[in-house]
């Protein structure tokens, strides 16, 4: 077998979650099968390099993509603000993680890099939406 071939079947099987519909807020992150606790998400996923803005250089920029910046990235108090070589069409899916004051995910970064890995911080069951707190990476929650 390809190389290639046997790298994708081994990220595959660390394959755990799906976007669909949330009842929360619009998109949502679903288990497609139960998860154990403490297991690394989104493994597969490519590292960002990380640009950073402020607010102000975005004066000539669409308000609808402001507001996506805003959904999507930490807008600091001083107006501060990273956003990924990606652009915003490049997203992977921990970016559609929603906000609950009783999270079943946590981040696992310690802050030095841009990076947010996150973890299960209990099993959860197929088909239940998973959630992080908001309040762990961005100020206004």
């Amino acid at each position: 077998m390809v190389n290639h071939k046997k790298k994708i079947l081994d990220k595959i099987q660390n394959t755990y979650c799906r976007l669909r519909p949330s009842k929360n807020h619009g998109v949502g992150v679903f288990a497609i099968r139960d998860i154990p606790r403490n297991t690394k998400l989104f493994s597969g996923v490519s590292k960002y390099r990380w640009h950073k803005f402020n607010i102000a250089d975005f004066k000539n920029v669409d308000p609808e993509i402001i507001k996506m910046i805003d959904d999507f990235a930490v807008i600091e108090k001083d107006g501060e603000v990273y956003l990924p070589s990606c652009g915003l069409e490049g997203l992977d899916m921990s970016f559609y993680l929603n906000h609950s004051s009783k999270p079943n995910v946590r981040t696992t970064d310690d802050g030095v890099n841009l990076a947010i890995n996150f973890a299960t911080t209990r099993k959860i069951k197929k088909g239940e939406e998973l959630m992080t707190s908001y309040s762990d990476f961005d100020y206004k929650y």
